[in-house]
């Protein structure tokens, strides 16, 4: 049985499945190779012993595998006062082949330590869906330091608010 492709041409299944398993593993091979070669420790944040790719790394993947990505969908939630609360992005990160994938990214005032609002809040959701648009679409499964930041400070929160309760409860 066979598949006709775009230039008209029988190619069998098993030659099909051949052919993307080469592609595939060259694909991997790159995003390995890339990652050796253009990646340094400023790329990586230590957080609880383990190494997570920042910013700049997604950065570096999207110019190496020449990925573009878009804004498809935002929701920024502000206060009575216009201060920003919280802020939702969908991005997209596509690949020249028109191959594609969607990440999502959320951040709230509740994560603590964002100066600027207005500005901090948005641009974190925005890396957050960004990275994880990339590291989807180029395969990597991975958790990238933003969102891990997050979780980390969302630990360290419950642990104060329970030492907390524990040192009221001794009072």
């Amino acid at each position: 049985m066979g598949i006709e492709n775009p230039k008209n041409e029988i190619v069998t299944v098993e030659t099909q499945v051949a052919a993307n398993v080469d592609t595939a593993l060259a694909e991997w091979k790159a995003y390995q190779e890339i990652t050796k070669q253009m990646l340094d420790d400023s790329d990586y944040q230590d957080i609880k012993g383990r190494k997570f790719k920042k910013k700049s790394a997604w950065r570096k993947y999207a110019r190496a595998f020449n990925i573009t990505t878009t804004i498809v969908d935002k929701e920024i939630i502000k206060t009575d006062k216009g201060q920003v609360k919280e802020a939702s992005f969908i991005v997209r990160a596509t690949l020249p082949s028109g191959r594609s994938a969607d990440g999502w990214g959320n951040c709230s005032r509740s994560e603590g330590n964002k100066s600027h609002p207005n500005h901090d809040i948005p641009a974190t959701a925005v890396t957050r869906a960004t990275n994880r648009a990339i590291a989807d679409l180029i395969g990597a499964g991975e958790v990238t330091a933003e969102e891990m930041q997050s979780q980390s400070r969302e630990e360290s929160y419950q642990k104060a608010k329970s030492k907390l309760k524990k040192d009221v409860i001794d009072v």
